[in-house]
C-alpha cells in the first residue's frame, strides 16, 4: 500500500503549531547501600518504606528502592496548558531485614508464621516490586486552577529524616486545586481507596478531600488545613460475610490536619512546622507512628487518634545544621483489636512518641559530619509482652560522613560511610515479631557499618 505523506505531515505541521515544544521534565529518587552486622548474620532495620523510621532513617534503612518520572507539557497556548505524568517505582521487598540481595536477585518475598516463629518465603526470583505510581494528566487553565484525572502522590507532605509522610492520600481519583481565594487556595479531590475483605470481595472507600492551603497568619506564618472524610462503598453482601472484631466496616471516618509552616531568625534561620491531625474510626491509626496518614482506611469503629508533630531544619551560617522532629501519638482503637491470649498481636490503644536530631558540620563544600540522634518510647495496652517490658524503648546514634554537591541541608545526591548502633526493648528479640533478631539470641542491640548512596533531581 502506498501512503501519502504530504497531507499527513501537513497536519503534523499545523498541530505543532499551536503547541509549544518543550523537553521532558525528568524526576527522580533513588536509595541504596550495603551493610555489616558487626556479629556476622543479617542486618535488621527497625522502619521501612510503610512505617517510617521513628529513631531516624541515617543507617535504618536495609532496601533498595528508586523513582523515575517522566512528564511532559503536550499543549500550552494561550495561557492554557495540558501536561501528562508518570512514575515508576523500583523496590526490594519490604521488610526488617536486609533482602537485597545480589545485583538481579531480591531475598524471600513474605512473612508468614509457623506457630511462633517467623519464617520468610526463599523466591528470589520474585523478591523486588515494581509499580506505575503515577498516570495523570492536569489541566492548567487561564484562571489558574487545575483539573486533574488519574493516579498520582496527591499533595504530600513528609518528614524527611524518619521518612514519614505524615498526610499522604495518594492513589486513583480526580481533582481540582489552586482555585486562589485571595489569602491562600482552595483544592477538592475525590481519591480511592481499596483492600482485600472477605472472601472475594474488596471493599472500596471513597475519600472526599478539601485543603485550604497558604492560608497567611502574618507573623506566625503560612496555615495549610486539609479534611479528608471517608465513605466506604460497603453492600449488605460484604457485611454480612465479614466477620470477627471488624465486622461492622461500613463506618466512615474524617481525618483532619493543621499544619502551621513558619520562618524566622536571623543568627539561626529556623523553619519550622508544626502539626496537629486528628482521626476517627479508619484514620484513628494518625494515633499510631506507623501511619502514613490519609492513606490507607481500615474501617472500624468507637476509634479515635490524635499526633502532634514539630519538625524542622535550623541553619547556624554556612558550616553547621540541624534537622529535628519530636511526635507525639495517642490511639484509642476501642473493642475492635487484638485477639486474646495471642503472643504477638494487641489492642493498640496506648501513646507513643518519637525524637530525632540530626546535627551537622559541614567542612568544606563537598563534606560533612552527621550525627544522627533517636529515642521512642511507647505503651500499648494488651500486649503480652507488656509484664516484662513495661514502656518498650528504642534508640539509635548513627555517625555518618557524607559527600555532597554543596553545604546545604537538602543537597543531594549524597554518598555516606556510617556506623550505627540500635538498641531498646522494642528491638529485642521476642518483644515484636516483625523485629525479631536471631543473629543476637537473648542480646536487644545491633552494631552495623555501612554506605549508602541517596538521590534526588
Amino acid at each position: 500500500m502506498k501512503i501519502n505523506w504530504l497531507p499527513l505531515a501537513a497536519a503534523v505541521a499545523f498541530a505543532a503549531g499551536s503547541v509549544s515544544a518543550s523537553a521532558v521534565d525528568f524526576n527522580g529518587y533513588f536509595r541504596a547501600g550495603a551493610q555489616l552486622n558487626a556479629v556476622g548474620g543479617e542486618v535488621y532495620c527497625v522502619g521501612n518504606g510503610n512505617d517510617g523510621h521513628k529513631v531516624g532513617r541515617l543507617g535504618d534503612e536495609c532496601d533498595t528502592y528508586a523513582e523515575i518520572a517522566l512528564g511532559q507539557n503536550v499543549y500550552d497556548k494561550a495561557g492554557s496548558k495540558f501536561s501528562v505524568h508518570t512514575l515508576v517505582a523500583y523496590g526490594t521487598t519490604e521488610g526488617y531485614r536486609d533482602r537485597q540481595g545480589n545485583s538481579w536477585q531480591g531475598l524471600g518475598s513474605d512473612y508468614y508464621l509457623d506457630g511462633n516463629d517467623l519464617k520468610t518465603n526463599n523466591t528470589p526470583w520474585n523478591s523486588q516490586r515494581l509499580s506505575f505510581r503515577e498516570a495523570y494528566a492536569k489541566y492548567d487553565t487561564d484562571a489558574g486552577y487545575s483539573i486533574w484525572s488519574g493516579k498520582r502522590f496527591y499533595r504530600r507532605k513528609d518528614i524527611h529524616i524518619l521518612d514519614l509522610y505524615y498526610l499522604n492520600d495518594s492513589g486513583y481519583g480526580a481533582g481540582i486545586e489552586g482555585i486562589d481565594v485571595g489569602n491562600g487556595n482552595l483544592n477538592f479531590a475525590v481519591i480511592k481507596w481499596a483492600n482485600d475483605g472477605t472472601a472475594d470481595y474488596n471493599r472500596n472507600v471513597y475519600k472526599l478531600d478539601a485543603r485550604w492551603d497558604g492560608i497567611n497568619l502574618g507573623a506566625f506564618g503560612s496555615l495549610d488545613t486539609s479534611v479528608i472524610y471517608a465513605l466506604p462503598a460497603i453492600s449488605k453482601q460484604q457485611k454480612d460475610a465479614e466477620a470477627g472484631p471488624r465486622a461492622n466496616t461500613a463506618n466512615s471516618g474524617a481525618l483532619i490536619t493543621l499544619d502551621l509552616g513558619s520562618n524566622f531568625g536571623s543568627t539561626v534561620n529556623v523553619s519550622n512546622h508544626f502539626i496537629a491531625q486528628w482521626g476517627s474510626n479508619g484514620f484513628s491509626y494518625v494515633g499510631a507512628f506507623k501511619n502514613h496518614a490519609g492513606d490507607n482506611y481500615t474501617p472500624d469503629v468507637d476509634a479515635n487518634g490524635v499526633r502532634l508533630i514539630d519538625w524542622g531544619t535550623l541553619d547556624w551560617g554556612s558550616d553547621f545544621d540541624l534537622g529535628y522532629s519530636f511526635l507525639w501519638g495517642h490511639l484509642n482503637s476501642g473493642k475492635n483489636h487484638g485477639v486474646k491470649g495471642a503472643a504477638w498481636t494487641y489492642t493498640r490503644s496506648g501513646w507513643e512518641y518519637s525524637i530525632v536530631l540530626r546535627p551537622e558540620y559541614k567542612w568544606t563544600e563537598y563534606t560533612r559530619t552527621t550525627l544522627e540522634l533517636g529515642y521512642s518510647e511507647m505503651k500499648k495496652t494488651g500486649w503480652v509482652a507488656d509484664e516484662k517490658y513495661g514502656n518498650p524503648d528504642l534508640y539509635k546514634v548513627t555517625l555518618a560522613q557524607q559527600f555532597t554537591p554543596g553545604k546545604g541541608f537538602w543537597s543531594r545526591p549524597a554518598i555516606r560511610f556510617y556506623a550505627s548502633y540500635i538498641n531498646g526493648d522494642q528491638f529485642s528479640d521476642g518483644w515484636n515479631v516483625q523485629y525479631r533478631n536471631k543473629n543476637h539470641g537473648s542480646h536487644s542491640y545491633q552494631f552495623t557499618f555501612g554506605t549508602q548512596v541517596e538521590a534526588w533531581w
